[in-house]
């Protein structure tokens, strides 16, 4: 069943979309409220199942390779299974049954081609057996925008450390890092009083990460069903893609509300969107005006619907 929320709630899930790690007081001053208010809604949100969570993302140098799969021979049971071992993979950070086209889509995080040729070796010699077929691209560039389309309008996230630069990740560092992985907005003098780490020195080796690229962003994760939403992957295989075409793409997906997430990639697509959408009819004038705008350079257009997202952040090795 849909919520509904009020201006309020969505005043402040987007202040959280941009800056999810804003504190209660923080967010009062930009919604003009309380931050007694604030605490309260966001913890009424947590329990209606809107807010799933906080989590922090991580770069440590991966690259994220997405597959498409078709399943062949397949039941529920046997599907509820391959989910479960796709979720508890070390090296998978999204997974998401789907329909129109393929059974499921995840991302394999890899250190690169070699790593990413052994980890997908090792899963499709454990399940296979049950693929048809697959397609595999790898994301050279992204940006997520957040859950813009709850106001209508374009707030793009400051997203820090788009660059991995390697620095000396020490056991304190490591600390530290594996509180922010599940929980975004911990507090710091929770983290100090955790760690027995000085809350300056927290302060100062988040900011570290942060410039390092080893903090990649931060996300507050929704439930877009709860709020009447459905979710879609589009998929684009394009022809004379100049670096100025690119751009225009990219500004496309930046200006436009129900874009959650860009990515330009190699491989079986070379552009791809999340898109959010209340009713089918949406989605079709979405994808008309996609082929109206950029009609001449796309070669194939691809879109599938996504289910329940089983995995949404993967433990990087440097942090297990």
């Amino acid at each position: 069943m849909e919520t509904n929320l009020d201006l309020l709630d969505k005043k402040i899930l987007n202040s959280l979309n941009y800056d999810c790690r804003a504190t209660y007081s923080q967010i009062a001053r930009e919604v003009r409220s309380s931050k007694e208010v604030i605490n309260y809604r966001i913890q009424r949100l947590i329990k209606q199942g809107i807010i799933k969570g906080f989590v922090t993302i991580f770069g440590f140098g991966y690259w994220s390779y997405k597959l498409l799969v078709d399943f062949s021979k397949i039941d529920i049971k046997k599907e509820t299974e391959i989910l479960e071992y796709l979720r508890s993979h070390p090296n998978i950070n999204w997974v998401t049954p789907c329909s129109g086209g393929y059974d499921l889509v995840f991302s394999i995080m890899a250190k690169g081609p070699d790593h990413f040729d052994k980890l997908l070796r090792g899963i499709m010699g454990d399940i296979g057996n049950f693929i048809r077929d697959y397609k595999v691209a790898t994301s050279i560039s992204s940006q997520t925008f957040g859950h813009t389309y709850i106001l209508g309008k374009v707030n793009e996230p400051d997203i820090v450390g788009r660059k991995f630069s390697a620095f000396e990740f020490d056991n304190k560092d490591k600390e530290i890092a594996k509180l922010l992985h599940t929980n975004a907005r911990i507090a710091l003098t929770e983290i100090s009083q955790k760690t027995n780490i000085p809350i300056d020195t927290v302060t100062y080796r988040i900011k570290k990460m942060e410039r390092s690229g080893i903090i990649r962003r931060y996300r507050v994760i929704l439930d877009p069903q709860k709020l009447g939403y459905h979710r879609y992957e589009i998929f684009l295989r394009c022809i004379n893609l100049s670096d100025s075409i690119i751009a225009k793409f990219k500004e496309y997906a930046r200006q436009n509300p129900n874009i959650e997430y860009f990515s330009r990639c190699v491989g079986a697509w070379d552009i791809e969107f999340t898109v959010y959408f209340k009713t089918s009819d949406e989605l079709r004038g979405f994808i008309l005006e996609v082929k109206e705008r950029f009609g001449e350079h796309i070669q194939k257009f691809e879109t599938i619907t996504l289910f329940e997202t089983h995995n949404f952040v993967y433990l990087p090795e440097e942090l297990r």
